[in-house]
């Protein structure tokens, strides 16, 4: 591997290799999230009704709580996370769960290669903010050649919507949103996840997804930071 190569998995932020700070993932989490109504939620915006005979790839699976619900109406999934802690936790949880159309690899956004065909979905949540933005495009080019031709890429990430010039307030304002919902441990999580990883403008992260071979069917965001895409594969990208 060349040596001027992005190394995905030395952490950035808040350091998921370490394993009381996976193990402790979900509880954090739980304060402000409910997994399975996020899940349901992604499937109502993907406007996807019929899931039996589909594969979905998941990019930063974290601890598998949206793999382990796409399993259960999905025909294959695969749970991609360069935390080898998070993978643990992942395996754990699918297997008090008794699922078996699941796989766990220990790999990431620019090392995964996928080996099966062409997958239907692919999905990531929270976790692309953890390259910079010239890793992201060679990763949404990555993404296209995992999927089939109008298959649907689906992120789910921090995405800043309001004009530079007013940073500071609006961050101080979401960040104070947060300790409100999740306490002063969770605060610092946030204030690291702006300081220390990689979260873009919309335009910027727009221009790379249709530079890669996606058109942008539709996006939303409550608050102007946590935003949702669903975008469909239109051509074929060399890569």
């Amino acid at each position: 591997m060349n040596r001027w190569i992005y190394d995905e998995f030395r952490h950035c932020g808040v350091d998921y290799s370490d394993e009381k700070q996976a193990e402790n993932y979900d509880n954090e989490h739980g304060k402000f999230r409910d997994y399975g109504k996020e899940f349901d939620a992604m499937i109502e915006f993907l406007s996807l009704k019929n899931t039996s005979d589909l594969s979905m790839i998941d990019l930063g699976c974290g601890t598998g709580a949206t793999s382990v619900y796409a399993a259960k109406s999905f025909k294959k999934v695969y749970g991609i996370d360069v935390s080898e802690m998070m993978i643990k936790q992942a395996k754990k949880k699918s297997d008090i769960e008794g699922i078996k159309n699941i796989e766990f690899i220990n790999t990431g956004f620019l090392t995964y290669t996928h080996k099966d065909t062409p997958a239907d979905l692919v999905i990531t949540k929270a976790a692309f903010h953890h390259l910079p933005d010239f890793w992201k495009q060679v990763a949404l080019l990555r993404i296209n050649r995992m999927l089939k031709l109008q298959g649907i890429l689906y992120i789910f990430d921090v995405v800043f919507h309001f004009d530079a010039a007013d940073y500071e307030s609006r961050i101080n304002d979401w960040v104070a949103g947060f300790e409100e919902k999740a306490g002063a441990k969770f605060r610092e999580n946030v204030e690291t996840h702006i300081r220390d990883e990689y979260s873009t403008f919309n335009w910027i992260i727009e221009g790379m997804i249709k530079n890669a071979g996606f058109r942008i069917e539709k996006s939303r965001t409550a608050d102007g930071f946590v935003t949702e895409y669903c975008c469909i594969k239109t051509e074929e990208v060399n890569i």
